[in-house]
């Protein structure tokens, strides 16, 4: 998945998979990308949501300093 996809799905849904979150704060692989969501090391809130960790789109999007108020002008 390529940056330009990441930042895609970022803008349009409201959470995103542990190993999309990893790719876009720092190109982590998906073991490592879980890894630092356990360890609290990810940056970013991680919540679980129907048996799988999520992140909010929102919270990535600012991270990367990305996003205002309104996360559809990201």
């Amino acid at each position: 998945m390529s940056m330009r996809e990441i930042l895609a799905e970022l803008r349009s849904k409201p959470s995103v998979s542990v190993p999309t979150a990893g790719k876009a704060l720092g190109d982590l692989s998906k073991n490592a990308s879980y890894e630092a969501a356990k360890k609290g090391t990810l940056g970013v809130p991680v919540f679980a949501a129907g048996g799988k960790l999520r992140v909010p789109s929102i919270a990535v999007l600012r991270r990367l300093g990305l996003a205002g108020d309104d996360p559809q002008a990201a």
